[in-house]
């Protein structure tokens, strides 16, 4: 029979728009795991400081993509397995390019298995409302800087910003211009119109070539991947089949091989009960 992995984005794709796994979600999943040892995941932007929770109750097997391929998290041990990182220089670059815009980012450290999150003291409200949520977990805490340094003896594994989309934009195009040696994603907050999130990463770090690296620890030689917004495309250069809520973006249902039901209506799930059903 063929090995096939089920790898979901999370916000807007296997979460509903509450931000949580529905518990019909949860019942699907964890049957055809415990009766058929379905390989499901997920890959996502997120970090374990939210994700440990949001996936509690689902007995997945599989590490987690995390942090949009930058980090894998090998849940059963709470431990990171694979982290790509940010050279010294390349922060330092960036840190002027965003003080140019005059914006401040928060720079991600690995400490561990936590993530000290490094920021200025003054932050935007929009700021604020992000990273607050997040601190609660062992996972992850904030440091507080009078200024940002390109040097630290913890690597620096994420720099991430949040606020007007067209700023966002303008700086990821400055990246570019200035040919500095990372990956970015650049896209729109699901939840919060206009709003632009911006995630740097070292070169080559996207959830394809994570999703890559765990098919072949896994065994899988079939990949079926889930997505909502632009920075899920790139899954589809990896996988056999790619699959779009109805609630994506345009260029991501253009992008992808089929569109379901939306993020509110268990889709994803659903989706894989019956790919599983029909395989049977």
């Amino acid at each position: 029979m063929t090995r096939t992995l089920y790898v979901s984005d999370l916000d807007g794709t296997l979460l509903g728009s509450d931000a949580t796994v529905s518990d019909n979600t949860r019942s699907i999943l964890n049957s055809l795991i415990s009766q058929h040892g379905v390989m499901f995941t997920v890959a996502t932007a997120r970090t374990p400081a939210t994700v440990v929770s949001l996936m509690d109750g689902i007995e997945a097997r599989l590490p987690y993509i995390l942090m949009a391929g930058g980090a894998v998290w090998d849940n059963a041990r709470r431990a990171y397995t694979h982290v790509q990182t940010l050279a010294d220089d390349t922060v330092g670059r960036l840190l002027s390019l965003f003080d140019a815009h005059g914006v401040r980012p928060f720079v991600y450290r690995q400490h561990g298995n936590q993530i000290c999150v490094h920021h200025e003291a003054a932050m935007t409200n929009r700021e604020h409302d992000f990273i607050t949520p997040r601190l609660g977990t062992p996972y992850k805490r904030l440091v507080v800087d009078g200024r940002l340094s390109a040097a630290d003896p913890d690597p620096a594994m994420l720099m991430f910003a949040i606020g007007d989309f067209d700023r966002m934009r303008a700086l990821a195009d400055d990246i570019d211009r200035h040919h500095i040696d990372c990956s970015y994603n650049c896209y729109h907050d699901v939840a919060e119109a206009g709003t632009g999130i911006l995630d740097i990463y070292r070169t080559g770090t996207t959830k394809a070539a994570a999703i890559r690296q765990v098919a072949a620890e896994c065994g899988a030689d079939r990949i079926v991947v889930f997505g909502d917004n632009l920075n899920d495309i790139p899954m589809s250069s990896v996988a056999d089949y790619s699959v779009a809520v109805a609630n994506a973006f345009d260029e991501v249902k253009a992008a992808f091989d089929e569109v379901i039901g939306s993020n509110d209506e268990d889709a994803v799930a659903q989706w894989i009960m019956n790919d599983v059903t029909r395989a049977l």
